[in-house]
């Protein structure tokens, strides 16, 4: 009757581990599924302004129009959460609003009008250490890139692209060198801005 009794206690201590282990491994797989944590392997690309009265860059009072002759300032700022070196170039386009702005394909020039020359905003940034990448409010370091001054301006050629539209997206695309083919490939990053546009 003794043995009974232990060989019973067994077997509810065995299910009771199994249960356990699965439990604890549902948990497990949860927790890593629904809250997951960053690696810090990205990069942020924002759009920002400076607010004179209180003398600081803010993400917030963007300009919603833009004058045929008028221009308009912005800030664009680049952080590299990578853990290695990165080469970046920011490519400004404009286009209809109606255009889909994609992740996996960068505006091409039947559809968009690139503000500036490829080369214009490119720069080479250090990765960010374990301390940077908790402070998000810093606009210093070797890891940033920024806040860069663009002026967002009209001409001709924009309004052709436009075909008369009223509205515009001003699309700030992130490119990355790619030291295989020797060239920027886009990243699939972008920020846009739109705007009214007033002829």
């Amino acid at each position: 009757m003794i043995k009974k009794i232990k060989a019973g206690q067994k077997k509810r201590l065995l299910t009771l581990s199994f249960f356990s282990v699965l439990i604890i491994s549902i948990i497990a797989i949860a927790s890593s599924v629904f809250f997951q944590t960053s690696n810090g392997n990205l990069t942020e690309l924002s759009l920002l302004t400076y607010n004179s009265s209180s003398q600081i860059f803010e993400a917030d009072r963007y300009p919603d129009t833009l004058e045929a002759g008028e221009n308009e300032t912005i800030f664009f700022m680049v952080k590299n959460f990578e853990n290695i070196v990165k080469y970046y170039q920011v490519q400004i386009k404009a286009t209809k609003i109606s255009q889909y702005i994609s992740y996996e394909y960068a505006l091409n020039s039947t559809n968009s009008y690139t503000l500036y020359r490829n080369d214009t905003y490119e720069k080479i940034l250090s990765p960010a250490t374990t301390s940077e990448k908790k402070d998000s409010r810093t606009f210093s370091g070797d890891y940033i890139w920024g806040p860069v001054n663009v002026t967002l301006y009209s001409n001709s050629l924009l309004e052709a692209v436009l075909e008369g539209e009223e509205y515009v997206k001003i699309v700030f695309e992130l490119w990355e060198f790619n030291t295989v083919n020797s060239s920027f490939i886009y990243s699939g990053i972008f920020t846009l801005l739109e705007l009214l546009y007033i002829y």
